[in-house]
């Protein structure tokens, strides 16, 4: 099997508690959310909002794109969140650090790592506190099935696959594409919408100030992968090819597909692997962060805290700015599991390119990355063209989630507005919806329907529930980042030619306190069903070899963790 020294380990265990206990119930609190028109009070809290916005100003940050919040109020708050959070992580770090020494010892006295399946040995037993459950069922054993591989991009790393339309440039050719299809070629796949393709070339480079430059090295070792994935004649979503493209050598790139032989072609799908897990790791800061960031600090200066959409806000939004200053002194100090150890290219590389994917709008669109609108426009629901996926974990769970999240979002707005006309005449509102451009938040709706002010919070906590635990915390560390199927970086230079040999290898009024208790009965319920998913007959859950049950509600999410 592929020599494991070969692969630079990414410690074993990082899940860190992602926010302090919920907040308690306050009682008489609860009612007294007003908006601005009924409120008798408007002078003083008029007053109030004109406080917060000296206090929380427009601030720059190295990390994630978005502005950052300054002041004297801000800064206060941001003290108060940073001593929140500190604790949670030396706490996490201290103990991966001693788990790490338990775990070493473990799979010294095991025998070493000899082959790829020895990776196993270092879950055996070990991570109990940090990671008790290890990795999620099936990726220790089941990581050489291609549909391990292809399923990862419907479920645990779904925001880079998209189906490739009848008009666009093909990334790559595939020879041999009919051979591994049974019979449909490149173009054939092309044609009848069944081709789709990821595509992280861009990780040889960082654009950079409009040039492109090389990106830093740490060391390790990686490329910049496209791929292309097909739904067969039988409808299941299965790998074609992978090509790795090294920086200098992009005119040799080898393509890699199912019929190499097994070394090479794991190899190509590890490489694939370590991308997502990178981007997964940094595009995660602006598009769950520094997304949800940006339109909050905008209503903080915007919303009376007697405002409901404001309560929702911080409900929602809950300790959000220790997230940031704790990555960037991980980055600045590599004492974090995304510093520089680990992965090919160097933080100032890091954060160049979580900074990039925010700027440019690909991370931090605001409506066009609604959840609905975001996998239809990648062609991957309610597409026109092709056949339907057969199975789309990740949409399938988070539809569950999302959509009970909006039940309670339209039972909430509906007993504040009785209409349309309510939501327009919302002064507080309206000044949100200006100030958002203040504070550049890209492609941020106009709100002057229920409809709108319902989807806006509906995806704000979208960015903090989901995108924020499938691209970090629970998902990447159950799934895309586990080993051996995902190192984050080698430890040898990539290959220029194939022939691996294996050694070569809350403040509420009634009606909004019962649709958070049928929010809370949904989410139960659907954590239920997650738990009990089992493997069939054929050993597959929902056409996987392994169980993705990172979006279980109990795990975190339902109570809006950051």
């Amino acid at each position: 099997m592929m020599k494991l020294a070969r692969l630079c380990i990414l410690p074993l265990a990082v899940v860190v508690s992602a926010s302090p206990a919920p907040t308690k119930d306050v009682g008489d609190r609860f009612t007294r959310f007003t908006l601005p028109n009924v409120d008798p009070n408007y002078k003083a809290r008029a007053a109030a909002i004109e406080t917060k916005r000296e206090g929380w100003l427009y601030g720059e940050y190295p990390i994630g794109g978005a502005f950052y919040p300054t002041g004297k109020l801000a800064n206060e708050t941001i003290s108060k969140q940073e001593a929140q959070w500190f604790p949670i992580v030396i706490e996490h770090a201290t103990l991966i650090a001693e788990e790490s020494v338990a775990a070493m010892a473990g799979i010294i006295a095991a025998g070493n790592f000899s082959k790829l399946d020895d990776y196993a040995n270092a879950y055996v037993n070990q991570w109990n506190v940090s990671l008790p459950g290890g990795p999620m069922l099936g990726m220790l054993t089941n990581y050489t099935d291609d549909r391990l591989f292809s399923m990862m991009r419907l479920s645990a790393t779904p925001y880079k696959i998209q189906r490739v339309q009848r008009h666009k440039t093909l990334l790559f050719l595939v020879d041999n594409a009919a051979s591994i299809t049974g019979g449909l070629s490149l173009r054939d796949l092309q044609a009848q919408g069944r081709l789709f393709s990821t595509d992280f070339s861009h990780l040889k480079t960082l654009i950079k100030t409009n040039l492109l430059q090389d990106l830093p090295s740490s060391g390790k070792y990686g490329a910049g992968c496209q791929a292309y994935f097909y739904i067969d004649k039988s409808g299941d979503f299965l790998p074609l090819a992978v090509k790795p493209i090294v920086k200098g050598r992009e005119k040799s790139a080898l393509v890699y597909t199912p019929k190499d032989n097994p070394a090479d072609w794991l190899l190509a799908k590890m490489l694939l692997n370590q991308n997502d897990g990178y981007h997964s790791t940094w595009a995660h800061v602006g598009q769950s962060h520094s997304a949800a960031e940006a339109p909050y600090l905008a209503a903080i200066r915007s919303l009376s805290d007697d405002h409901p959409v404001m309560g929702i806000l911080n409900r929602i939004e809950k300790t959000p700015w220790g997230v940031r200053p704790n990555l960037e002194t991980g980055l600045k100090y590599g004492d974090a599991f995304i510093g520089p150890p680990y992965y090919p290219w160097s933080p100032e590389a890091a954060r160049d390119y979580v900074n990039q994917l925010y700027l440019s709008g690909e991370s931090a669109d605001f409506e066009r990355n609604y959840y609905r609108s975001e996998f239809k426009k990648r062609g991957l629901v309610d597409s026109p063209f092709g056949p339907k996926l057969k199975s789309f974990p990740f949409y399938e769970d988070t539809s569950v989630i999302t959509e009970a999240i909006r039940g309670f979002m339209e039972t909430f707005i509906n007993s504040y507005y009785p209409n349309d006309k309510a939501v327009a005449q919302d002064v507080e509102l309206q000044a949100w919806q200006r100030e958002t451009r203040a504070a550049q938040v890209y492609d941020f709706p106009h709100i002057t329907t229920r409809q709108a002010i319902v989807d806006v919070l509906t995806h704000q906590a979208y960015l903090s529930v989901i995108v924020s635990n499938v691209m970090s915390t629970n998902g990447i560390h159950m799934n895309s980042m586990s080993l051996p199927f995902a190192p984050a970086g080698f430890l040898q230079p990539i290959p220029s030619k194939k022939g691996l040999t294996e050694k070569d290898l809350t403040k509420t009024n009634p009606k909004a306190r019962v649709a958070a208790a049928k929010f809370k009965d949904t989410m139960n319920n659907f954590s239920t069903e997650v738990r009990a998913r089992t493997f069939d007959q054929n050993g597959l859950n929902r056409g996987m070899p392994f169980i993705w049950d990172a979006l279980d509600p109990n795990y975190a999410p339902y109570w809006s963790v950051i």
